[in-house]
């Protein structure tokens, strides 16, 4: 479900139904051009680009849809696992703005992840963060892509965090 939180940011509240989810990685949603060439001699340069980095990066892609097709495959043995082994159904949340750094947690039967995930939405509208929820690595939490931010913002906040900076 859908969650506006205190800060309003959007999060993603939710009982996991597959075994994991697969996503591309960084480095190819980073490079990858936005929009769709013009139709002029810039567009061609874009496209012929966007046709070396599909050729680049199909080893990768192909590897990404084998993960899906895993995923679905390995699937309904995740469910006969969670409801015959009792094995804990797992419950995420994330903003969207960065689906990689995922609050985790668990709970015991179906019900009650459902029940977890509604404690974790009204969390998340009411304090702006889930708190019944693991929290992910810090490096997760910061920016997604390399999109959302200009570099000299990224190379400022670099420099804070190693302790050094324009003026010493």
């Amino acid at each position: 479900m859908k969650v506006q939180a205190a800060d309003g940011r959007q999060w993603r509240v939710f009982r996991r139904r597959l075994a994991w989810r697969p996503r591309l990685p960084r480095w190819i949603v980073e490079w990858w051009p936005e929009g769709w060439p013009d139709d002029n001699i810039i567009g061609l340069v874009v496209g012929v680009y966007a046709m070396v980095l599909l050729l680049i990066m199909s080893p990768f892609l192909i590897w990404y849809l084998l993960s899906w097709l895993v995923c679905l495959i390995v699937t309904p043995f995740a469910w006969l696992a969670r409801s015959t082994l009792g094995r804990p159904s797992p419950v995420i949340a994330y903003w969207e703005e960065n689906p990689w750094a995922e609050w985790w947690g668990s709970a015991d039967g179906r019900g009650a992840a459902d029940e977890l995930a509604q404690h974790v939405a009204g969390e998340v509208a009411q304090f702006a963060a889930p708190r019944s929820l693991a929290a992910p690595r810090p490096e997760l939490i910061e920016l997604t892509t390399v999109r959302e931010t200009p570099i000299v913002e990224r190379i400022a906040a670099r420099w804070r965090a190693r302790g050094t900076g324009a003026n010493g």
